[in-house]
């Protein structure tokens, strides 16, 4: 009788046998809990479109299909968001704007750290570049504007020193405005600027938390009936010889007529008529025409609004919106002014220099105090008035790396750049009633968020300290 041998089935094929049992004996509607997804979510970035439990779906996905029901659904297609388009950047090629970004970029500095001494950022290549004149003591744009001016007209420099401050400056000043009177276009540009800046000035004053109903009002009143001089007094230039009654007994102009002369480089607040003058001259580069709505803001925005907070300094609080000395305070609201008052001469009173003899000499805010809240005030207003605009987005060569946010704050900075020898700003701190150009720039620019914020100032650094002050 034959013995049969045992069946010896390897197992492998014992295994693969297990397997397709388990298969067949599995329900086709059961599922496993990492195929439970909803309709139309989202799986590792690729979209599912199915249902679930095992119903039949609107199209599968290779890796997360192996239920039967979807096996026969077409594949879906990859559902990714759409690259964001990078904003096309436009340069602006014009003259003015080249000239413009080259000026700038040899005036900054770009070694120093915008956080720590932004004055210097932006103005310590100036300095290097531009050494006082011989017999003086200081150079800034102002003395360029100037030079410029009096170029137009004569060649020789001299001749034109001694002619500013006697009447020998009246065929100048004629001839400058017949030759370069002022265009329809920057008019009108610079009334639309000034109406930006009054708009902004009055929309903002409900924001102001310690102002006030009855105060409020009254402010609004008179920022809306602050009164705006272009250029200078047309009639005047009409007379070939200058009048009479515009000369001292010496033959030299009075102090008052050289604001009424289109060759002023000096903008004023004049308090008993609630009126801003802006001579001729001052709506030259770099002040205005700089190429850029943002540059020109910066500079020229920053002067008349400047001026304009004039009118609601220190001295400027106590005149009506006619110019009457009069007190249209209320009790609460002086008190909160005097307050911060306080508190920027106590800021600007921390800062002092060191002169030749070595010793400190401090800044003296009591006697800068209306020019220092107009600084603070001018350049937070101008930057306020600029950002309701919406001009075109254009950069300037070899300065593209700046936001229009930055730009606004180094054109701002540029419009003070000095060269001057320490006497000379020993003799500002005693004499003058603008602090040095330097703490014109950097007090004003750290008591704002948005300069902060423009350069990611750490909190603490100089140029963001804790605490700010803001008046307007």
């Amino acid at each position: 009788m034959e013995t049969l041998e045992p069946l010896r089935v390897s197992s492998k094929w014992i295994c693969l046998s297990i397997v397709l049992v388990l298969l067949y004996a599995i329900p086709s509607s059961s599922t496993d809990a990492s195929l439970d997804v909803p309709r139309n979510v989202s799986v590792d970035g690729i979209m599912f479109e199915g249902e679930i439990l095992g119903k039949p779906p609107k199209c599968r996905h290779r890796k997360y299909c192996k239920l039967k029901s979807c096996r026969n659904a077409p594949i879906c297609k990859d559902k990714k968001k759409p690259k964001e388009e990078k904003e096309r950047v436009e340069y602006c090629e014009t003259d003015r704007c080249l000239k413009t970004a080259r000026v700038i970029k040899a005036n900054m500095d770009e070694r120093i750290d915008p956080c720590d001494d932004f004055y210097s950022f932006a103005c310590n290549g100036f300095s290097k570049q531009n050494p006082q004149p011989e017999g003086s003591n200081y150079r800034d744009v102002d003395f360029q504007i100037k030079y410029d001016v009096i170029d137009k007209l004569i060649s020789s420099y001299g001749c034109a020193k001694r002619a500013m401050k006697s009447k020998d400056i009246w065929p100048l000043a004629r001839g400058y405005v017949i030759n370069f009177g002022m265009k329809n276009r920057e008019r009108k540009d610079l009334e639309r600027m000034m109406s930006n800046i009054r708009e902004s000035f009055m929309d903002d004053l409900s924001a102001i938390p310690w102002l006030d109903d009855s105060t409020e009002k009254r402010a609004r009143k008179k920022a809306k009936a602050v009164k705006f001089v272009l250029s200078h007094n047309d009639e005047l230039f009409k007379h070939d010889e200058i009048p009479p009654k515009m000369l001292n007994a010496d033959g030299r102009l009075k102090e008052d007529v050289t604001f009424d002369l289109p060759t002023s480089v000096n903008a004023i607040y004049i308090v008993e008529s609630n009126t801003i003058f802006l001579p001729r001259a001052m709506m030259s580069y770099p002040f205005f025409n700089t190429g850029l709505p943002v540059l020109d803001y910066a500079a020229m925005g920053s002067v008349l609004a400047h001026e304009f907070t004039h009118s609601f300094d220190s001295c400027g609080r106590n005149y009506d919106e006619n110019g009457y000395k009069k007190d249209w305070w209320s009790a609460e609201a002086a008190e909160q002014f005097k307050r911060r008052e306080r508190w920027f001469k106590e800021q600007y009173g921390q800062f002092f220099i060191t002169t030749k003899k070595g010793e400190k000499l401090y800044l003296n805010s009591n006697f800068t105090i209306n020019e220092d809240i107009s600084d603070n005030g001018g350049v937070s207003l101008a930057y306020r008035a600029f950002k309701k605009l919406h001009p075109k987005k254009e950069k300037l060569y070899r300065l593209d790396e700046y936001t229009d946010e930055q730009l606004f704050f180094i054109g701002y900075a540029n419009s003070f750049c000095r060269s001057e020898t320490v006497e000379f700003t020993e003799e500002t701190i005693e004499n003058d009633e603008h602090s040095p150009s330097k703490y014109r720039v950097n007090v004003p620019l750290s008591n704002m968020k948005a300069f902060a914020r423009a350069f990611k100032c750490r909190e603490g650094s100089n140029m963001n300290p804790r605490k700010k002050i803001e008046i307007w």
